[in-house]
């Protein structure tokens, strides 16, 4: 009976090993099974993630591609843009120049015709004649420097002749000196000017009186004659200009305009162009 216990607790050691053995076996397969559902998985994984890569690499490929053409069309484009843009610009550069070439000669052109009206106007009636004569040599030469346009030149022009123009509805007097072109003595005194008509003066002592005469085309102060009648017209219309009298008629010298009969006139022309 002694014999057979030790053999018998061998042999529950020798099942108890054998069934752990197995459990560990079972074990480390599930272990196994399990590490390679993950590997597997995670290989599924990777390989999803490496085909969604290369599809989005190939998207993002002809994505570009597309953006790429798109680049280009507009390059070709905006070359195409860019060449017209030169062609206008050469264009209007060309046409500027133009431009700028006929206003210099136009304004140089314009200035001639300026200083041909200087002669006309020093010839005018004299009442501020030279204050006109000098500013249109002045304007033609600012013009001829490039200092004001021909735009503001004739604006200025027509200014000119719209004051000469509105000379002529007005009188005026005014206190000034005059020198007796034959005597040469001067004297002091009051002018009267009707429009652009006639003109007059009395002397400070009331005893000299003059008026604006026109000979040959040139004016020049004559002394009136010493007739009662006639300077007493002088002194009222002094009067009246002053308001000293009540507005009325009032009788003044003026210059007669002599007018040649036409064949007269024609010959006259003629000897001025043979001159």
């Amino acid at each position: 009976m002694k014999k057979f216990l030790p053999l018998f607790f061998i042999l529950s050691l020798g099942v108890t090993f054998a069934a752990e053995t197995v459990d560990g076996v079972r074990r480390q397969i599930k272990t196994v099974n399990e590490e390679t559902a993950r590997e597997k998985k995670l290989h599924a994984d990777e390989k999803k993630r490496h085909e969604d890569f290369i599809k989005s690499g190939r998207d993002k490929v002809v994505s570009l591609n597309n953006q790429k053409k798109s680049l280009r069309s507009e390059i070709e484009a905006m070359k195409a843009e860019l060449v017209r843009l030169n062609e206008a610009r050469n264009k209007s550069f060309g046409v500027a120049q133009w431009y700028d070439s006929r206003k210099q000669k136009y304004a140089q052109d314009l200035a001639k015709v300026i200083e041909g009206l200087v002669p006309y106007f020093e010839a005018d009636f004299p009442y501020r004649a030279t204050e006109t004569s000098e500013s249109l040599k002045e304007m033609a030469s600012e013009l001829r420097k490039g200092v004001i346009a021909p735009d503001d030149a004739l604006g200025r022009i027509l200014e000119v002749f719209m004051e000469r123009i509105r000379m002529g509805y007005t009188t005026e007097s005014w206190d000034g000196y005059l020198t007796d072109s034959e005597t040469g003595k001067q004297m002091q005194g009051k002018y009267f000017r009707y429009g652009a008509v006639a003109a007059i003066f009395e002397s400070a002592d009331q005893t000299e009186y003059y008026w604006l005469d026109r000979e040959n085309g040139a004016y020049r102060w004559k002394k009136i004659p010493a007739s009662l009648e006639l300077r007493a017209q002088v002194k009222d219309a002094f009067r009246v200009a002053e308001g000293k009298a009540a507005p009325h008629i009032v009788r003044v010298p003026v210059p007669v305009v002599r007018v040649l009969p036409a064949e007269k006139q024609v010959e006259a022309e003629k000897k001025e162009v043979k001159k």
